[in-house]
């Protein structure tokens, strides 16, 4: 008399492999998706850093400082020159800190005068947009981050 044994058949153990193949894929792609995510958050923060940081220092100059250098008349700090693209250096020795990735950035400041009359002000629009063909061009989906603020002159 023969016994029977049972056992997974062929097309059993390939329809479990198809489905054990999807999940797979589909665990994968959903932790690419993540890390996707989290490095456009940390590099479009960082750029978003990047441009607050000059724009805070340009607002405690005051109305009639920035005034002055958006008209020519005084030089704009070295470090944050007026008016073109400027790389981001990691400086191990300055006292302003930045994270290394930050070399991986330009910034561009610009002070534009706004009079209508009676209100004077200075606009100051910082962008910061990634450099050439670095991992910051290929994580961050947005190309470039703008941040503009309006120091106003006192009312007489």
């Amino acid at each position: 008399m023969k016994t029977k044994r049972s056992a997974f058949s062929l097309l059993e153990i390939i329809i479990a492999m198809a489905f054990l193949s999807i999940a797979i894929l589909s665990v994968l792609w959903m932790n690419r998706s993540s890390n996707q995510g989290s490095m456009d958050a940390y590099y479009e923060f960082l750029a978003f850093s990047l441009a607050r940081e000059p724009i805070e220092i340009f607002r405690g100059f005051g109305y009639d400082c920035l005034k002055d250098i958006a008209e020519g008349k005084v030089s704009a700090p070295s470090r944050y020159p007026v008016g073109s693209f400027i790389d981001i250096d990691f400086d191990s020795m300055s006292d302003l800190q930045y994270p290394a990735e930050a070399r991986m950035f330009q910034r561009k400041i610009e002070l534009d005068k706004v009079d209508h009359g009676d209100l004077n002000g200075v606009k100051i629009k910082v962008t910061v947009a990634a450099k050439g063909q670095s991992k910051v061009d290929v994580w961050m989906s947005r190309k470039a981050v703008s941040l503009e603020s309006l120091v106003m002159e006192r009312p007489k």
